[in-house]
């Protein structure tokens, strides 16, 4: 069976993408990728499966590994009622993005078997789709197969690695931020400078390549406090 592990990535959401496909087949391996101007995530999840699908033979068992459960979700429980009603929601609204799920649809027929995987938990097919579909997204060339990322890319608590050159000095002592605004925040500390971002991708972007950064999902100023105390940050008045 041919194995196919997808990704997509979008900056903005709406925004520039990319997407990514890798074929296994027969011990060899395959990287496949694009970009679109202006998309969604979830576009960009759906073009890679079906690109990946493209390259395949059209009879051909293919097992699809994505970290997307808005796809997988889509084609193993919403697809057939979606259909059924005329392609409109339990909600009665318009089905999204009907125009890649009718071509996955066709594509993918019933010779698909579909499984979802935690983005961004150290699997490494995914890690390295992930890594092809953000470059993609950013224009950039997709790093070498194999290359180490530069910053792990889970939005929890930094795992310890080892720094290509010195780590920067003990994290500062005090710092300022403004007033906790509710909800799920991301806490970076990278450089000696303290930031909070309203979303990962802003994190990320703070956090990738640098030496030593420490970055942290809260889902409450509690949260927040305790990430601090961690880090041996205090805030000033």
């Amino acid at each position: 069976m041919i194995r196919i592990i997808t990704d997509g990535a979008c900056s903005g959401n709406p925004g520039p993408g990319g997407w990514a496909a890798i074929i296994i087949r027969d011990g060899e391996v395959e990287e496949l990728g694009g970009y679109e101007p202006q998309t969604t995530n979830n576009r960009m999840e759906m073009r890679a499966a079906i690109e990946g699908l493209r390259r395949v033979p059209a009879d051909a068992p293919v097992h699809i590994v994505s970290d997307s459960s808005y796809l997988i979700k889509g084609m193993t429980q919403w697809l057939r009622a979606w259909k059924a009603r005329g392609w409109v929601t339990a909600a009665g609204t318009p089905v999204l993005n009907q125009d890649l799920w009718e071509e996955l649809d066709r594509l993918a027929g019933t010779r698909v078997t579909w499984e979802l995987v935690k983005g961004h938990a150290g699997h490494p097919e995914n890690e390295r789709a992930d890594a092809i579909a953000q470059a993609y997204s950013q224009r950039r060339t997709p790093p070498p197969r194999g290359a180490r990322p530069a910053a792990t890319p889970d939005p929890v608590e930094a795992r310890p690695r080892r720094a290509s050159r010195p780590a920067p000095a003990e994290p500062v002592s005090a710092a300022s931020l403004p007033p906790h605004p509710g909800g799920v925040t991301y806490l970076s500390l990278a450089g000696g400078q303290l930031r909070r971002h309203a979303t990962w991708e802003e994190c990320r972007q703070v956090v990738h390549g640098a030496s030593g950064a420490r970055f942290k999902k809260c889902k409450s100023a509690d949260e927040e406090a305790a990430t601090l105390r961690s880090w041996r940050v205090t805030l000033r008045p």
